[in-house]
């Protein structure tokens, strides 16, 4: 029965949609009685029921109309024609209300009644985020920081300045990062301005996250994890182990209490234990997760594992709850028949029903990704119908096999028969359960003629048009065996970079020579430590005191052998201060900033950021790019309390390698190191 009524509202509103309102909420409430009776039972409430509160909806700009997802099934199940509002379009939900949000625009509909408003001007030309929360939705404006909140309690505020990656939290405040005020803000759901409680400290950069309900501001210059709520800056947490740089891209929602780190061309997604964020645990040692290789752009929790989009090759990669590899499938491209534009590009959405959803351009696809990692692909053309039941054949003529002659046969052709034409010879029919060509119905035959002369013994054989001859695949020549593994080669780009009683080591992954990973082994003149990260702060060492450091892989080979790698070695001093460096301003005037020309869109300072330094010393800093000096020497000095910071070397190398060091009391000191990206 719940079948044939939905099946009557969805042919209903095919044919007679906007004509009649009164007869299209009258079918709407059957629709919605029907559906609650058989999902949540009788008495519950319908209001808003004609989409479901969960799943997912999506504009389809190639059939303007929108479709609505039910995440457990996969599957359409409600579809609403809509205007023409042109590519690019991202739809929201509130529990009574649906949003598109196009460019310049805001149309809404209704979900009880189908009603769709007239577009209403949206506060900016460009492209929103969209986010979903608890009975609210919001439009946010990035580049010109407007905000737009959406459902009941709708209200828009004014861009004041660009916004980084928005969050929210269960209760529906929404969070941003004014990145020109470097304020962290928040917008609760019945609020009608914005309060910033936090500030950033000025040149560092960074993202918000939320952990266990809880805002979590990652500091990706200071490499800290900072708590953040209505009263501001709360517990703080180093994570000197993991490399971050300005590019850093951090999930917005935790993975089972881990905060998800990668960089847009690593191969690693590092997971930070942030335990001390919401509650007294002392926080497990990072974990890395290996990528294949890729550019990344796009990165969403699914709550036990991960969803990245690699923008390079247009795919989905997602990484099931033991950090392995669940899935890597191409985002569907649009047809050549749908309205897309060259900036559109595939988009993570992560609904309020917590799964990942990824729209392909143009919205004709959406791919579902549950918890594990799974990922289910849905078409948004319609809803999900039952198989037609096919018609059944024709009968077959009575006709006498070529073979027999008819018992009866004419005398003469008929005189009023048409002149035929020889056809070609077809494969007799397989009777012997064969390869059945089911696909070609009958043909009709008629008794065959007299034929005053005989056959030829040896008729000309046909090749059927759809069936290619078959031939004798070439005996293939037996695999060679496997190339014995090898010891892993040395780990490339060993760093070393001091602080208090401490050296933290950081390397990329070296070519493992046919092994497979196991972990690093980490020595100093002691029991080497294991790590499956590719990072390592060792503790515990007299400041001022020169130590040597190795770092080798350790595999095994198909056989089961443990192999230890090549070592790669460094000579490090710890000291009580710390040193880093981040992606600062683009170069003005002044002396030390002739960028050449040409490069000035790219051409940004370095922030230097120096602690716990001597108070009031000296001390020489010397920037590098690709290992080669690129100025020279500045001295500057630290204040009162050993505090320094200050924007020096300007630098335009777009995707090469850069840091600093700085000499003097306590040190040398070696700065983190990063690409440097492209302005």
């Amino acid at each position: 029965m719940r079948y044939q009524v939905r099946g009557k509202v969805k042919e209903f509103l095919r044919q007679e949609a906007w004509r009649s309102r009164a007869a299209l909420a009258a079918v709407v409430t059957v629709c919605v009685v029907a559906t609650t009776l058989a999902v949540t039972g009788a008495g519950a409430d319908t209001n808003g029921m004609k989409f479901l509160q969960t799943g997912h909806l999506i504009y389809n700009s190639t059939l303007n109309r929108v479709f609505h997802i039910d995440g457990g099934t996969k599957a359409v199940d409600g579809e609403l024609p809509v205007p023409d509002l042109g590519p690019g379009v991202q739809t929201v939900q509130t529990d009574k209300q649906g949003f598109m949000l196009a460019r310049g625009s805001i149309t809404e509909f209704g979900k009880s009644d189908l009603k769709v408003e007239d577009p209403v001007k949206a506060p900016s030309e460009e492209q929103p985020t969209a986010l979903e929360a608890a009975g609210t939705a919001y439009a946010v404006y990035r580049d010109s920081g407007a905000i737009t909140r959406l459902g009941e309690d709708l209200m828009t505020l004014p861009g004041s300045g660009s916004l980084g990656p928005p969050v929210t939290t269960a209760d529906g405040t929404l969070w941003v990062h004014r990145l020109t005020s470097r304020e962290l803000c928040r917008l609760p759901v019945k609020a009608d301005r914005l309060t910033c409680p936090a500030e950033v400290p000025s040149g560092h950069t960074g993202a918000l996250t939320v952990v266990s309900d809880q805002v979590v501001f990652v500091d990706t210059t200071a490499r800290e994890l900072r708590a953040v709520d209505s009263g501001g800056f709360g517990r703080k947490m180093p994570v000197p182990e993991v490399a971050m740089t300005p590019t850093s891209i951090v999930a917005p929602y935790d993975v089972n209490g881990r905060i998800a780190i990668v960089e847009p061309t690593g191969t690693e997604v590092h997971l930070v234990d942030a335990a001390p964020m919401v509650g007294d645990r002392q926080a497990a040692a990072p974990v890395a997760w290996k990528v294949r290789s890729g550019k990344y752009s796009q990165i969403a929790s699914t709550g036990n594992g991960l969803a990245l989009i690699d923008s390079a090759s247009g795919s989905l990669v997602t990484l099931g709850p033991d950090g392995k590899e669940k899935s890597f499938q191409q985002i569907p491209r649009p047809s050549p028949k749908a309205k897309a534009d060259r900036k559109d590009q595939p988009r993570l959405f992560r609904g309020a029903d917590r799964r990942v959803y990824v729209d392909s351009v143009a919205g004709e696809h959406s791919m579902v990704v549950d918890d594990d990692g799974e990922v289910t692909e849905v078409k948004a053309v319609g809803p999900a119908k039952k198989p037609e039941k096919s018609q059944p054949p024709r009968p077959k003529e009575t006709v006498t096999p070529p073979s027999t002659p008819p018992s009866t046969p004419p005398s003469t052709p008929p005189t009023s028969a048409p002149p035929r034409t020889e056809e070609k010879p077809q494969p007799p029919e397989n009777t012997d359960g064969g390869d059945k060509r089911t696909t070609r119905p009958p043909r009709r035959t008629e008794p065959p003629e007299r034929k005053t002369t005989p056959p030829p013994s040896k008729p000309t054989p046909t090749k059927p048009t759809t069936t290619k001859p078959t031939t004798t695949k070439p005996t293939q020549k037996p695999k060679p065996p496997p190339v014995k593994a090898t010891r892993a080669a040395a780990p490339p780009g060993l760093e070393a970079t001091s602080g208090d009683n401490e050296v933290t080591l950081t390397w990329r992954r070296p070519n493992l020579n046919g092994g497979t990973f196991v972990s690093y082994s980490v020595s100093q003149d002691s029991d080497p430590e294991t790590t499956t990260s590719s990072s390592y702060t060792w503790s515990g060492l007299d400041n001022g005191t020169t130590y040597t450091f190795e770092v080798r892989a350790v595999t095994t080979g198909s056989d089961g052998e443990m192999l230890i790698g090549v070592a790669a070695t460094i000579t490090a001093s710890p000291g009580s201060g710390t040193f880093s460096i981040s992606y600062g301003p683009q170069a003005d005037d002044g002396p030390d900033s002739d960028c050449p020309a040409g490069t000035e869109q790219d051409c940004h300072y370095m922030v230097l950021h120096a602690r716990n330094f001597e108070p009031d010393t000296d001390y020489t800093f010397r920037a590098y790019s690709n290992g080669k000096q690129i100025h020279d020497a500045y001295t500057l000095s630290t204040d009162s309390n050993g505090y320094l910071e200050r924007k020096k070397f300007h630098n335009s190398r777009v995707g090469e390698t850069v840091y600093v060091t700085a000499t003097g009391p306590g040190g040398p000191y070696r700065s983190n190191s990063f690409k440097w990206p492209a302005g």
